[in-house]
């Protein structure tokens, strides 16, 4: 059966399943923060083949020596689209739910070795990771963890104040209509604008009302394409994107009226 090495600090990740937790119970602005904080210093397990090859390594008295190094070849899951995800655990016991946990050995690599992997390996069927694939079973798609990567912690406790903008950015609400129409499961969205108290500048943020039927995989697939539809229109402001059922939708929305209706 795979094991981590007895050498390495312990992978655990108390933070980051408690912040999966609480975004699960609701999703909004502060419980998406904590995820990202917590996914931004995580270290994770993941599957590999490990082997040794020989190097060769010319010394500078002409000798040649041969070293033995290691050879990683990571285990990748895939979906049933054939798209290729990175499995991570975030601690020996999530591991040991695959099933085939005893056919291969352990790695531990950290969030930012996991966005390197993606961008070097630069493989179109390798689209993301998948987060404890055999319970919470967040995928994440590779552009997103690329967003973490560059999202600024925000400290806890930061107030937010929702607000209405003077005058609306019609390039961004037309830009984003396309994809709306496209999305059966979008019925209303209304753009409010977000203050924090830790930054300067706002940032537009959509309330989505959304079908309550789909998964937590589902609604953040409708989100990740929603702000891919928004960014060409962005003007360099940041955007917050959140569902109108959580408990930070319904007072964002208080006395506004939707941009766009099914």
């Amino acid at each position: 059966m795979a094991e981590q090495n007895n050498n390495q600090k312990p992978i655990e990740n108390p933070v980051l399943v408690k912040a999966i937790e609480n975004m699960k119970q609701e999703r909004n602005p502060q419980t998406e923060t904590a995820f990202v904080n917590a996914m931004k210093v995580a270290r994770f397990f993941v599957p590999a083949n490990i082997s040794k090859v020989q190097q060769a390594n010319a010394n500078a008295d002409g000798t040649v020596e041969l070293k033995e190094q290691p050879q990683v070849s990571f285990v990748l899951f895939t979906n049933q689209d054939d798209k290729k995800y990175f499995p991570l655990f975030t601690d020996i016991e999530e591991y040991h739910k695959w099933p085939d946990n005893d056919k291969h050995q352990l790695a531990g690599i950290s969030f930012k070795d996991l966005c390197q992997i993606l961008r070097k390996n630069n493989n179109p069927d390798v689209v993301g990771a998948v987060l404890n694939p055999f319970s919470h079973n967040i995928l994440i798609p590779a552009e997103t963890l690329y967003r973490m990567q560059q999202t600024e912690a925000i400290a806890p406790g930061t107030k937010i104040q929702i607000g209405t903008l003077k005058e609306e950015p019609t390039p961004l609400l037309d830009g984003v209509r396309p994809y709306l129409e496209s999305q059966p499961s979008i019925n209303k969205v209304y753009l409010r604008v977000m203050k924090r108290e830790d930054k300067e500048q706002p940032n537009f943020l959509f309330v989505v009302d959304i079908a309550t039927t789909l998964s937590e995989a589902e609604l953040k697939t409708v989100f990740d394409g929603l702000a891919e539809a928004a960014k060409p229109n962005m003007r360099n402001v940041e955007l917050a994107i959140v569902p109108m059922s959580s408990k930070f939708g319904t007072e964002a929305i208080k006395g506004a009226e939707p941009f766009y209706v099914k």
